[in-house]
């Protein structure tokens, strides 16, 4: 009976589907620990283990059968790794700060060809790249990309060692200025030479007034009024 069970049962059924449930919780278990872990840490847990893989596969290939030391060094290497990594991790051995996680990370942005492009040259207004050279603008009629599904666009900062940002807000209806506390977006802050990239979450160039207000806000004078090409009116 135990035999018959054994050959029927156990070995072609609950001994596969039970190995196949261990791999599920290792992969698993080393998937979790990665992407609740930091770029850094998940690479230094990446490297550690395939040092240790390395290791075991060494030791296993010039040893007809491993001491109880060896088997030691095999288990230390294939288990320390993922124990720190997990540790980490899960806030034991440190403070990782949500969006520094792995899971938490923006993904990597293709920037188009088509962006639309904004340029601060120096700290009295913004300019816009044309064939002629950078024109400054107190207007900025943006075509939204064919290529990105959200409102996106590239700043770049040419002005040496001075910080410049765009803040896009809604107009107070009367006057071209902003309404208080009605920014719509505001970009990181860069210095100069340099460009960002400013991606919505989620948000379409078609949901932006008519017309919108946009700015420095480390240099208010560098402002203009946006309209989306082809947005009515």
């Amino acid at each position: 009976m135990k035999t018959e069970f054994r050959n029927r049962v156990f070995l072609p059924i609950v001994l596969p589907l039970a190995v196949l449930l261990a791999m599920a919780l290792v992969i698993g278990g080393v998937a979790a620990i990665l992407l609740y872990n930091t770029h850094e840490g998940a690479l230094a847990v990446a490297t550690v283990a395939a040092a240790g893989i390395l290791l075991t596969a060494s030791l296993a290939s010039s040893q007809d059968r491993l001491d109880g030391s060896r088997r030691a060094v095999i288990a230390f290497a294939a288990v320390v790794p993922f124990a720190l990594g997990g540790a980490y991790a899960a806030g034991l051995l440190g403070d990782i700060a949500d969006e520094d996680r792995n899971i938490n990370a923006q993904p990597l942005l293709v920037v188009p060809d088509d962006a639309p492009h904004i340029v601060s040259e120096n700290s009295i207004e913004f300019c816009l790249d044309t064939d002629a050279g950078c024109e400054p603008a107190e207007t900025w009629e943006v075509t939204p990309s064919t290529e990105a599904e959200v409102l996106l666009f590239v700043f770049e900062n040419r002005e040496v060692g001075v910080p410049h940002n765009v803040v896009i807000a809604e107009l107070d209806g009367t006057t071209d200025d902003p309404a208080p506390g009605a920014d719509i977006l505001v970009t990181e802050t860069i210095t100069g030479q340099d460009e960002t990239v400013y991606r919505g979450d989620g948000m379409g160039w078609d949901e932006l007034p008519e017309e919108w207000y946009f700015f420095c806000a480390i240099h208010p004078q560098m402002a203009g009024v946006g309209t989306v090409a082809g947005a009515e009116g």
